[in-house]
């Protein structure tokens, strides 16, 4: 089984490609906090974006045991849940993939910083409303090369943003946002699963955390994808597919077909 984790201004339906591409395996694409167009998710108010809400979460669709082995799968937003998850959460699953995951922010200064911006950035979500953002969002660069996604796969995301809702984005930027959570760089040691760490080769600051992340972990494996940005696992899905086909085999992760 694998659950995976969306990033942010995502939803469990921009990992239909992936489906699609792996039908061998269950999957398990969940709405995560602040991204719901319901007030509530599994009895969890929806706009609860902090780590403990979000791991609580998590740990609501996680079973504590499985017949299968759980492949954790995050990008962006979704790692940086899935990394916190595997820390705590040890036991429950097989396996951790990330994709453009960091840590989070060493520097306090830098942190600080960030999470000024991400203030910021929450309350013009707040006053402008969701659409005029979303427009100013997917020109940033590392949200821009997602403009070579195939045409259906962007009208499909694109549908799924219209849902959200100002408060729940600047809930998930205040409370889950790269400024807002602390940094986990001394803990990653503590990491005793297979981990495959995935970053787009045209997003150079994500290879940079990948291989400072792989340094620190003993049991993990990078896997840098040609010609694709951020949002790696799309923008270059065959190369992406590939790689982590072989990490799940080389990890004796089976899919449910073949148990």
């Amino acid at each position: 089984m694998i659950v995976a984790l969306h990033g942010f201004t995502g939803g469990g339906g921009d990992f239909a490609p992936l489906r699609e591409a792996l039908p061998e395996y269950s999957w398990v694409t969940p709405t995560l906090p602040g991204h719901s167009p319901n007030p509530a998710i599994a009895g969890v108010a929806s706009d609860d974006c902090s780590v403990a809400a979000s791991l609580r979460y998590l740990n609501s669709i996680i079973p504590e045991q499985s017949a299968e082995p759980i492949v954790l799968l995050g990008y962006s937003l979704g790692a940086r849940l899935a990394l916190r998850y595997a820390l705590s959460h040890p036991t429950r699953i097989s396996a951790l993939v990330l994709i453009a995951a960091s840590p989070g922010i060493g520097d306090a200064g830098e942190r600080q910083a960030r999470q000024k911006e991400d203030n910021a950035l929450a309350q013009k979500i707040l006053d402008d409303g969701v659409p005029a953002f979303l427009v100013e969002w997917q020109r940033r660069p590392i949200i821009a090369t997602q403009a070579h996604l195939p045409a259906a796969w962007r009208s499909a995301m694109q549908q799924q943003r219209h849902h959200l809702r100002a408060e729940g984005l600047a809930a998930s930027l205040r409370q889950f946002g790269q400024g807002a959570v602390l940094p986990i760089w001394d803990k990653l040691a503590e990491l005793s699963l297979p981990v495959l760490l995935c970053a787009g080769m045209e997003d150079e600051k994500y290879v940079e955390f990948a291989q400072a992340m792989h340094a620190r972990i003993l049991q993990s494996k990078i896997l840098l994808i040609p010609e694709a940005g951020h949002l790696a696992h799309l923008e270059n899905l065959p190369a992406f597919v590939a790689g982590l086909r072989e990490f799940l085999q080389q990890n004796g992760l089976p899919s449910a077909s073949s148990m």
